[in-house]
């Protein structure tokens, strides 16, 4: 009979633990998530990072192709 307590005791704690570790993870997600959303998005160099730059911009090259950059070279 002590054996089958053992066995339900580690059975809880195993339980325990992976549901605890879970709550701190999406705890965690919900904080960052939550701080993006309120202040990190105001970013644009946070937005281009994490790919979600505005579809509206243009990148120069596009808007004008017959320019072109002159690289200076800096020693």
């Amino acid at each position: 009979m002590s054996e089958i307590m053992s066995i339900q005791t580690v059975l809880a704690f195993i339980f325990t633990v992976l549901v605890s570790v879970s709550i701190v993870v999406v705890l965690i997600w919900l904080g960052w998530f939550l701080i993006f959303k309120v202040f990190l998005s105001k970013f644009r160099l946070v937005r281009e990072l994490l790919g979600q730059g505005n579809g509206d911009e243009a990148p120069a090259v596009d808007q004008q192709p017959h320019m072109r950059v002159k690289k200076v070279r800096r020693d």
